[in-house]
């Protein structure tokens, strides 16, 4: 099956952050939102995500997003997303809940609405993939297979949920030991699928990382791209680990064991990335992580996804700026990237260039 690209048709806003009203038509390939900064052009990128995502990547709450003096906010979008164009709309209220249409009805569930519309984003606070925690490489495998597998979406929430109440139980003075263990099956088997689906991805992903490094450095980079688990990921090695930490785990009111502890390791010259690559390698390895993201959900989908980029250019040098786009062009997605200057963004052809002055967006050259 030849992959077919996701693409955002048409975006009409209403009372979104600092943004006039908007009715945007973007190009099918390259949009170019550039401006200075504070006027608004990572407001229409985060616009755009949380139509995918349902969520900020600033990770801000329902009033934040709604513009100062609203009591609303609408995102609405037109896509075209075989086998069938698709509408979308979310509407943010102060009052009332978070409503939803797909195709003018309500979704069956938060999961169905994210497999449906597949996106790629890179913003700044991204580079945590590589320098900092594990718990954003643990989101960033669980919101790829979440994109590819609604499935996923379901034994995740059960395993979350399940562990959330042990852990509430560990807490309890006088909780009995039969009460707090019996989530240990379910953590045990929804853990093994968990884990099973992590490192299956992960090896999906290694080469894809591997060969964008290459191609916008421009030289190859002896990086590792391995599932870490805290636990081997199968229901019976979870079982045991689950009984034999019990102790700790009641000693210290928390569970320590599974996949909610395990980490994607990026190793560069066997020492991890986040120690021994330099700032720059810390950037081109998540950007590189970004576009092998891309490549597998296409590959698992048939769809190519919806690629923002924000600030992407500003530590790029001309040469890798260029390699970037080249590489993008190649894989032919709908892109959305945010600069201060638009003379850095190197694609000459398939672009369409928008001015963001104090929340107003104006096509160029029309």
């Amino acid at each position: 099956m030849t992959p077919v690209a996701l693409r955002l048709e048409r975006l009409a806003l209403r009372g979104f952050r600092n943004l006039e009203a908007l009715d945007l038509s973007p190009g099918p390939r390259f949009n170019v939102l550039s401006g200075d900064n504070g006027q608004g052009k990572s407001n229409l990128l985060e616009a755009i995500f949380y139509l995918g995502a349902l969520e900020s990547f600033r990770l801000a709450a329902k009033d934040a997003l709604i513009a100062h003096g609203a009591e609303r906010a609408v995102i609405a979008g037109k896509l075209t997303a075989p086998p069938a164009p698709m509408t979308v709309k979310v509407a943010l209220d102060r009052a009332k809940a978070r409503s939803l249409a797909l195709d003018d009805k309500r979704p069956r569930s938060r999961a169905a609405w994210i497999a449906a519309i597949q996106m790629v984003l890179f913003h700044p606070g991204d580079l945590a993939l590589a320098s900092g925690p594990p718990k954003a490489r643990r989101e960033l495998l669980d919101r790829i297979l979440c994109e590819v597998d609604a499935g996923y979406a379901k034994t995740l929430a059960d395993y979350d949920k399940a562990l959330r109440s042990r852990n509430r139980l560990l807490k309890q003075e006088g909780a009995d030991r039969r009460s707090i263990t019996s989530y240990d099956e379910l953590l045990a088997t929804n853990g093994a699928v968990l884990g099973g689906a992590r490192r299956k991805l992960v090896g999906e992903l290694e080469p894809s990382t591997l060969d964008a490094f290459t191609k916008v450095a421009g030289r190859e980079l002896p990086l590792e791209v391995r599932y870490q688990p805290r636990v081997e990921p199968t229901a019976e090695e979870l079982r045991r680990a689950l009984a034999r930490s019990f102790e700790k785990d009641r000693a210290r009111g928390f569970t320590a064991e599974g996949p909610h502890a395990d980490d994607l390791s990026l190793t560069v010259r066997e020492r991890r990335a986040r120690h021994h690559a330099s700032q720059g390698q810390h950037r081109m390895i998540v950007l590189s992580l970004k576009i092998a993201e891309l490549t597998v959900i296409e590959r698992r989908t048939g769809r190519v996804p919806i690629l923002l980029l924000d600030d992407v250019s500003s530590e790029l040098d001309a040469t890798r700026n260029a390699r970037l786009m080249s590489l993008l062009d190649e894989l032919g997605a709908q892109v959305f990237v945010t600069t201060t200057q638009p003379e850095l963004i190197r694609v000459a052809h398939h672009r369409v260039d928008f001015r963001v002055e104090a929340g107003r967006i104006a096509r160029q050259g029309s």
